[in-house]
């Protein structure tokens, strides 16, 4: 082989060796003295919580039944308070103070009529409890109203008239005050009522 041929196959060996080289050592220099450019600061998100968030709970809004409960407190209040009030002058005869004593009465029949409302309505059926014991007493003072007095309602002898007046005026406060609870009651059951919808 020609001397010129040597050279030429051992300069391209050569050549062909260094850029070899020079690739090798140029990918090494890149890695190692070419910095990457400086990474953006970490975005961190938020971290997530597992925190109890109250779940909303619908409350049920009010049963037929609780609202018939309410209504029907609504008509023993109207009950109570027109036999009571009647318009002009009121005789108070035997007759009438029975009918007193009974409609006082009425509360507690009632009462065992329509029952208990629930756990809802507890607060106004304390009341309307309330209201009827109120009454049952009113009831009795009306009773001994009657027992001291004749048909007409007349009052004879001094020990009988204090009774008589003591009474009636028991009976008389028993039923408003026991009005003033069955009010209470309707405006409990209200609020109730407006909080639940």
């Amino acid at each position: 082989m020609p001397t010129n041929t040597i050279l030429s196959i051992a300069r391209l060996a050569a050549t062909v060796l260094l850029v070899l080289l020079l690739n090798g050592c140029a990918d090494k220099i890149d890695s190692t003295s070419t910095s990457s450019a400086p990474a953006s600061p970490a975005v961190s998100k938020p971290a997530t919580t597992s925190a109890v968030v109250p779940t909303a709970t619908t409350v049920p809004s009010m049963t037929a039944e609780e609202l018939a409960w309410l209504k029907a407190v609504a008509t023993l209040h109207n009950t109570v308070d027109k036999a009571f009030m009647g318009t002009g002058n009121v005789y108070l005869t035997r007759a009438k103070m029975r009918s007193y004593a009974n409609t006082l009465r009425s509360c507690s029949r009632e009462l065992a009529r329509i029952g208990s409302p629930g756990d809802r309505l507890q607060p106004a059926y304390v009341m309307v409890k309330q209201a009827c014991q109120t009454f049952e007493k009113g009831a009795k003072c009306w009773d001994t109203a009657v027992r001291v007095s004749d048909a007409g309602g007349a009052v004879t002898g001094t020990a009988n008239e204090k009774t008589f007046t003591r009474a009636s005026q028991c009976g008389f406060e028993a039923q408003g005050n026991g009005s003033n609870l069955l009010g209470n009651a309707e405006a409990k059951g209200e609020e109730i009522k407006a909080k639940v919808g």
